[in-house]
């Protein structure tokens, strides 16, 4: 009988604990997949903590001097970002404005939302034309009324402070506002919340478009692009290695196998983020999508191993274990060495570029992991499933289960895991169709 290249290559001690790990899977599929889903509900809590950074400051180096000095000058309440709400007349719209941006109407709009906004806690000062309008009338001992409002409105003496917040054609004015929420993701998301609910609460005057901007509102825009984009890459590349892999294997269920893996291994990874405080930022934000695309070449590897053991006719279990022996001991050296080429980033003066790198190497390692530790389980469960279709069903299916050499007899999933029986009734019905 010719040997099995177990049987002739050298002893190793990791391939023989690659097997052992594989031999528990194949006696304990379902068991082993119940304790990857218990983990996995674990994780699920740590992922409701992930948050999205889309600030600067946290993405670039504190140890720079240039950095240093505007931080000191930050946390001495000097650094100050500014924010505006812009109000334009809407040329567009039908119903037309009673005058331009300087009307009393527009002035009472101005002076209402600059006070509202001022009552926010985290805004320092806040500048507006109804400042230069309202000084005037106090210092004339005036109130200013829709009946006086023109008059001191159209003082010289106030255009070159009115300029300041006015266009030349009097068809829109700002509303500035200065802040230093910048560094703190959550204080600038909730700052921008609050102005728009501010905006909202005014009211908009007739026939006038409002917007807000500044460093906060741009920054809490581009986490909200970022996490957009975070997931559209994700699903994406999803969808597409199921489809390569459902064609390159013409099977949908040899396919969903490895998926389910990957799909496990990212939820783990913003498992660990959560717990970790690790947030997704402008280049963690494509971590899940190449974690995706380099797990599904363990699976590949490993599927493409199992398959060919099988049809050699070798039984389920040795073809398993042998996949993790031999298989799965190559890509542990390209995990190893992948991991560590990511960590290198850690190495450099950026932090946004280090937690790219530790990302992609937990990433990366969480996939090899699950493929190692749930797949073989999932090779088993799937010849199972397949098997009770194929002989309770009664219709054909994608791939055939029983692979053999020719000449050999098929050997059924349920014999092999079970312990083959030649005098089963099932197995004898089965050899005679097969012979």
């Amino acid at each position: 009988m010719t040997k099995r290249l177990r049987d002739l290559e050298k002893p190793n001690k990791y391939k023989d604990l690659l097997r052992s790990i594989a031999h528990v899977q194949v006696k304990h599929p379902f068991l082993t997949m119940a304790l990857i889903l218990a983990i996995t509900i674990f994780f699920v809590g740590g992922v409701t903590q992930v948050r999205t950074v889309a600030s600067l400051e946290k993405m670039m180096p504190t140890d720079i001097e240039e950095i240093a000095a505007f931080n000191t000058l930050r946390d001495n309440g000097l650094g100050q970002d500014m924010l505006a709400v812009s109000i334009d007349l809407d040329t567009d719209s039908p119903v037309r404005p009673r005058s331009d941006i300087l009307g009393y109407e527009y002035y009472l709009y101005v002076k209402d939302l600059k006070s509202a906004i001022a009552e926010e806690d985290t805004i320092l000062a806040t500048y507006a034309y109804s400042d230069a309008i309202d000084m005037a009338a106090a210092q004339a001992g005036m109130t200013v009324t829709p009946e006086n409002y023109d008059a001191i409105a159209s003082d010289p003496r106030l255009q070159p402070m009115i300029d300041e917040f006015v266009n030349r054609d009097r068809t829109g004015t700002i509303i500035i506002m200065s802040t230093d929420v910048s560094a703190d993701d959550t204080s600038m998301r909730l700052l921008a919340d609050a102005i728009k609910e501010d905006i909202e609460a005014v009211g908009r005057p007739r026939a006038a478009r409002i917007s807000i901007t500044g460093t906060p509102v741009i920054q809490q825009r581009l986490g909200e692009v970022i996490e957009h984009d975070r997931k559209i890459t994700e699903r994406l590349s999803a969808l597409f290695v199921f489809i390569l892999v459902a064609i390159v294997f013409a099977s949908v269920v040899a396919a969903f196998v490895p998926m389910a893996t990957i799909i496990l291994s990212i939820i783990w990874l913003y498992g660990l983020m959560g717990y970790m405080g690790l947030p997704i930022s402008t280049l963690a934000g494509g971590v899940a999508a190449m974690v995706i695309g380099i797990g599904v070449d363990f699976s590949i590897h490993l599927r493409n191993k199992f398959e060919y053991e099988r049809k050699k006719g070798e039984t389920l279990e040795y073809s398993v274990e042998e996949t993790m022996a031999n298989t799965g001991y190559v890509l542990t050296i390209v995990t190893i060495v992948t991991a560590l080429a990511f960590l290198a980033f850690l190495l450099g003066d950026m932090p946004e570029m280090g937690r790219f790198g530790l990302l992609m190497a937990m990433g990366v390692t969480l996939a090899f992991f699950l493929s190692v530790v749930g797949l073989p389980a999932l090779f088993i469960i799937e010849e199972k499933a397949i098997y009770f279709l194929k002989d309770h069903m009664r219709f054909g299916v994608e791939k055939e289960l029983i692979l053999t050499a020719a000449g050999d007899v098929a050997r059924d999933t349920e014999d092999e895991l079970e312990g083959p029986d030649r005098g089963h009734k099932k197995y004898r019905k089965h050899a005679k169709v097969k012979a």
